[in-house]
């Protein structure tokens, strides 16, 4: 690529609104910023397009792969990575993640839009330390209050 090529960023800042109850929502830029005199971008999305769906899910299918863990799992991919799976998971929930004595090990947050149910955790506590062998448990929180709780091993074995 040249040297010369002069690239220009432009930004906008403003509000976004939403017209009534309708899926109509405007954009307006904030006075002192307004690159052009007048711009007003007007927006049309179909139901449900920029909110999850809220109902009521089915949280009983929620669960881990592999379990039990072993050392290395063919979903992993190089040797030092660890990898294990909550799968069936709705388009957003919190995974805590506690040890036997109810310590809280580790927090995913899961938001995926596309519907994709799978989080992945690399089996490091808050410290960034690899977990010991046990059994943890784990608590799926929806966004709508739904929880569900559940179990999973860890067998690290000595190199």
């Amino acid at each position: 690529m040249p040297t010369n090529v002069m690239w220009t960023l432009r930004t906008y800042m403003g509000q976004v609104n939403r017209e009534g109850g309708t899926g109509n929502y405007s954009f307006a830029p904030e006075p002192s910023n307004a690159p052009i005199p007048g711009l007003r971008i007007r927006a049309t999305t179909g139901q449900g397009a920029l909110y999850p769906d809220t109902a009521t899910v089915d949280l009983d299918s929620v669960h881990t792969v592999p379990d039990p863990y072993y050392v290395t799992t063919s979903i992993e991919a190089t040797g030092d990575e660890k990898t294990l799976q909550f799968i069936n998971l709705p388009t957003q929930a919190i995974i805590r993640i506690y040890s036997l004595g109810g310590i809280l090990v580790s927090m995913i947050e899961h938001n995926d839009p596309a519907g994709g149910g799978t989080a992945t955790w690399n089996l490091r506590n808050r410290n960034a330390q690899f977990v010991a062998s046990g059994v943890y448990f784990y608590h799926v929180e929806t966004a709508t209050g739904q929880e569900r709780v559940g179990r999973f091993t860890i067998v690290n074995m000595a190199r």
